[in-house]
């Protein structure tokens, strides 16, 4: 069962990156972290919206994630 949609319907997200300073919920991403507005204004980088969390797999294979990460040495 796929609660992703209801969760976001609900307006509920993650804690701020900084929770054990920060009581929000997460409103952006920046810097890599899931951060509150708050927060953000903290930090350098530019601002990207939330994305939803996935359980699914990056890649395939460790060799697929090899490859993307360009650490495959042809022979």
């Amino acid at each position: 069962m796929d609660q992703q949609p209801a969760l976001k319907q609900l307006g509920t997200s993650a804690p701020c990156f900084f929770w054990n300073l920060c009581d929000r919920r997460a409103a952006l991403e920046k810097a890599g972290r899931s951060v509150c507005r708050a927060c953000a204004g903290r930090l350098r980088g530019r601002e990207y919206p939330l994305r939803t969390a996935s359980e699914e797999s990056l890649y395939l294979t460790g060799r697929a994630a090899a490859e993307a990460l360009d650490m495959v040495e042809d022979s």
